[in-house]
């Protein structure tokens, strides 16, 4: 029996598959998923597929990429967006397939190297323990080496006590310091090494697209000859695709923050407690440097907010877009030219090899620091018609608020297409939204595929029977004004739907404020209904109040941005899905408002090209959060009139399962 067969048996209803669920169904549409990428890997193509939910996607991908790897001594690389769907993976899909699949496979999760403990610089942090950190700092250290001496794989994700960044900083694994050299070796007790040896027996590797871009970005720990993404003979797929656009923008261009040169300076040697790596180092001639610094960072920074806030009067306006060069004078650049200088020089004067690599490391910091500064300050990656675009952020309104210094690439066609989609190399790119109108135009344009194969599956549930769809003929806010009157109808609405389903309903907004306000207007009303109200925003992790809003099946939660995607609530817990306006990007981003200008200056049209299809791509990513299964029924509550009365209305009502419609 050829491979092929043996993926086709394997879904079959009497099949390996079936013999390990109830009810098992024969979803031809998860066939035909997995047998396309069979083929694509065989012939070292790309494809873009979109499979909605309920296809079952994970197992569609997983058989071929197992096989495939296994034949051709390959690694799989199964790349998400979510950390849910790595713990599916991990935890429930990749331990069935190892029962049931008649050939053996290894499979490991990737992790950063910073959320590892490293034993060497842990040792090395309790040696210097009372030179680099307080009373309060050493008894946390204490608490992590006791951790060390039981826990299983060394990392963060295994640690049930907070620990401040400075203390980690010190004992988890960095590159320079941590090395194989230092720390590798066969019977190594180096959490990452071992992490990184399990990886290299691996056939399928799980990775999250955030750490794959980093990982990708900085090939060259030992791989120059790296001919696949990752490793040597790997292949890429992409699950929750539709986000790899936006992660790889944030990791191609470098950023830098106030608090981050502030927080490594201050590793160095922090003058009011008067700890730091210098400390136990003949490096007393450094300190005034380090502490000059520290006050240059702050009035840097300041200077810039100044510059960019004093003739504001919108002072609730967070992010301010550069568009001239030398905002302000670089007035760190010669003093961080000064540490690295003497740095340098304290170099040979190490007790070790491992005290040199981490003075070496920091060495790399502070020039990455002074040279990403420079590229902000002068916008040299605006040459050669390369458009990048670059903005200012405060964390929030405080005057003493973080500042970012951020730029992007307003196109990353290009970057795709050199990098991504490469000649013998295969990638896979899936989700459940892909297409605008029923095909791929949109998103393969944006990055640079135009050539790439695709594969559009129809939905396996009857969503003209289990959804009803409800739309108030006038509830539109005037842009993004709101006014009181707004505010009250949706109110209104909103309590409307939510009075049809007795709670189960998940309502998605746009906007915090808005979000804050109707959520303080609705909790007492609701309550005297015996219905709690949980609320993105109020501190409690995401993941908590998903648990929350499942046990209690007569809930609401109100949700922002993160609870468009990647949520899961089969069943009575979830009932009604309430959108409360049509997800358009907010315009003034920089990021949006560049790429917005890109298009118009070549002669399209913003709106049509850029703006509807990406707010019609997230308003299908929140559609497809009521129905989970073939069992799930309930109603979507669309509160935006401008879904029936705006031409383009019919775009976003075109781009979902046919439905009934009531317009109420």
């Amino acid at each position: 029996m050829n491979t092929k067969d043996e993926i086709k048996n394997f879904f079959r209803e009497d099949g390996l598959l079936s013999s390990h669920f109830e009810n098992y169904e024969l979803r031809n549409g998860q066939i035909e998923m997995s047998l396309k990428i069979f083929e694509t890997l065989k012939s070292q193509k790309h494809i873009f597929i979109e499979a909605p939910t309920g296809i079952g996607k994970s197992f569609a991908y997983l058989i071929p990429a197992i096989y495939y790897a296994k034949e051709n001594n390959k690694k799989a690389i199964i790349s998400t967006h979510t950390i849910n769907l790595q713990e599916q993976l991990i935890e429930k899909d990749i331990p069935l397939l190892k029962k049931i699949l008649p050939i053996e496979f290894k499979a490991s999760l990737l992790k950063g190297r910073s959320n590892y403990v490293c034993p060497m610089r842990l040792a090395k942090a309790m040696t210097n323990s009372y030179s680099l950190f307080d009373d309060e700092e050493r008894s946390i250290l204490d608490k992590i080496y006791q951790w060390s001496l039981k826990t299983p794989d060394g990392t963060l994700s295994d640690i049930h006590f907070k620990i401040p960044p400075a203390v980690w900083a010190n004992v988890c694994s960095e590159m320079g310091i941590c090395t194989h050299k230092t720390c590798g070796g066969e019977n190594t007790k180096c959490f990452y090494h071992r992490a990184k040896k399990e990886l290299a027996d691996s056939d399928v590797i799980i990775v999250n697209h955030h750490l794959f871009f980093t990982l990708y970005d900085g090939i060259g720990e030992g791989q120059e000859d790296v001919e696949g993404y990752l490793y040597h003979n790997d292949f890429i797929i992409f699950d929750e695709a539709h986000t790899v656009e936006q992660v790889a923008a944030e990791h191609i261009a470098p950023h830098v923050t106030r608090e981050m040169i502030r927080f490594h300076l201050m590793r160095l040697y922090n003058p009011n407690k008067k700890t730091g790596v210098l400390t136990s180092l003949p490096a007393m001639h450094i300190f005034p440097t380090v502490t000059n610094l520290l006050d240059l960072n702050n009035h840097f920074f300041h200077r810039i907010r100044l510059k960019l806030t004093e003739h504001q009067r919108d002072y609730q306006k967070l992010t301010y877009r550069i568009y001239e060069k030398h905002l302000e004078e670089n007035i760190m650049e010669d003093e961080l030219e000064n540490l690295v200088k003497n740095l340098r020089m304290l170099v040979p004067m190490c007790k070790d090899e491992n005290q040199a690599n981490e003075i070496l490391e920091f060495i790399n910091k502070f020039n990455a620091f002074k040279n990403t500064i420079n590229e902000f300050l002068e916008q040299r990656s605006n040459t050669k018609g390369k458009g990048y675009v670059y903005w200012v952020e405060f964390a929030n309104k405080r005057p003493d608020s973080n500042i970012t210094l951020s730029s992007s690439s307003i196109d990353l066609s290009e970057y795709f297409r050199k990098n991504i989609f490469r000649e013998n190399n295969t990638t896979v790119f899936t989700s459940a939204t892909l297409t605008i109108n029923n095909n791929f135009t949109y998103f393969k344009k944006r990055l640079g595929a135009e050539s790439v194969d695709e594969l559009k599956l129809d939905s396996p549930f009857d969503y003209a029977r289990q959804v009803r769809i409800f739309i108030p003929k006038k509830l539109e806010s005037a842009g993004n004004k709101i006014t009181p009157e707004y505010e009250n109808n949706l109110k209104d609405w909103i309590e409307h739907f939510i009075d049809m389903t007795n709670g189960k309903a998940l309502v998605l907004f746009t906007n915090f404020s808005l979000l804050k306000k109707t959520s303080e207007s609705m909790k007492f009303p609701l309550a005297e209904k015996n219905i709690n109200l949980f609320m993105q925003g109020d501190g409690t992790p995401r993941t908590k109040l998903l648990q929350q809003f499942k046990k209690d099946t007569h809930s609401v939660l109100f949700g922002l941005d993160s609870f468009w995607m990647g949520v899961d609530v089969p069943g009575e817990s979830l009932s009604n899905l309430i959108i409360t306006k049509l997800p358009f990007q907010v315009p003034d981003h920089p990021v949006v408002e560049a790429r917005m200008e890109f298009i118009e200056s070549r002669g399209g049209n913003s709106f049509m090209e850029y703006s509807l299809p990406e707010a019609i791509l997230k308003f299908r990513q929140g559609f497809g959060r009521l129905i989970r299964n073939k069992n799930d029924e309930g109603i979507v509550a669309i509160l935006d009139s401008r879904i029936i009365n705006k031409p383009y209305g019919k775009y976003f009502l075109n781009s979902i399962e046919q439905c009934e419609i009531n317009i109420v």
